[in-house]
């Protein structure tokens, strides 16, 4: 038998990718306090994550794909991080090159009606809330993993790495990324208790402070006598892997 005129005309179109859809998400999404806007915004990156296999998608693309502008659409994905919609994750690919992708697991776990934990140690759901209060937001699935790594493979202490968290605040750097750059630094000069963090401290502030002054006095000194072994120990204070840490970082 021949297809129908109907059936020939949507042969392409049955062709082309479907998306899933949880039925409760669309039945519920204005009980759960979301916005039709905003709900076209999740919808397309749930599309994207299934369709193209990455959530990658950079302010412009997700503009372009929910009718916004790149302001309107960040502006929206602002709330939904705020309100636990969503989260932005983080990782590094195999060029090594950082990125920044949208993770919707948030969002199943409203809808499942549950908040989203880990178990690294007892106090872990404590570490978890404490970052996230600090970073304004849900931690993705991959940041919560990369706590598991820090508490359980990578044996750090749990106060060493609320320690690193407070370090990235004061810089104004929420990002683990730059707490593991902090981790890494400890663990290679070998803290290993607060009593060390804290003599490192001290000795990482009289190192800048020693740069700053041979900074300062450098014209002069070059000027009266021209040291060598001098200019060599300035250098190897800058070169110092924990002076490093402090920079900001591009994300």
């Amino acid at each position: 038998m021949e297809p129908s005129g109907r059936q020939g005309g949507n042969s392409d179109y049955l062709s082309a990718p479907f998306v899933a859809v949880p039925r409760e998400l669309l039945r519920r999404f204005a009980q759960l306090g979301l916005h039709p806007h905003e709900l076209v915004v999740l919808l397309q990156i749930l599309a994207s994550g299934q369709t193209e296999g990455t959530t990658e998608l950079s302010p412009h693309e997700l503009g372009e794909r929910c009718g916004m502008s790149s302001k309107e659409v960040m502006a929206c994905v602002e709330r939904l991080v705020t309100e636990g919609f969503l989260a932005i994750g983080e990782r590094y690919d195999d060029q090594g090159a950082h990125v920044t992708y949208f993770d919707l697991q948030p969002l199943w776990d409203k809808l499942k009606g549950r908040q989203r934990t880990i178990q690294p140690q007892p106090s872990g759901q404590d570490l978890v809330s404490l970052f996230e209060e600090e970073f304004g937001r849900p931690l993705s699935s991959l940041e919560c993993d990369q706590l598991r790594a820090w508490l359980g493979e990578h044996g750090y202490p749990e106060w060493l790495v609320v320690e690193a968290l407070k370090e990235s605040v004061l810089a104004n750097k929420y990002s683990f990324r730059y707490i593991d750059r902090v981790l890494y630094t400890w663990q290679k000069n070998n803290v290993r208790s607060r009593q060390d963090l804290e003599q490192y401290r001290v000795q990482y502030r009289e190192r800048q402070s020693q740069v700053r002054g041979d900074a300062q006095a450098g014209p002069t000194k070059s000027r009266s006598r021209p040291s060598p072994p001098r200019t060599g120990a300035r250098e190897s204070a800058r070169d110092e892997r924990y002076a490093s840490f402090y920079e900001l970082f591009p994300d």
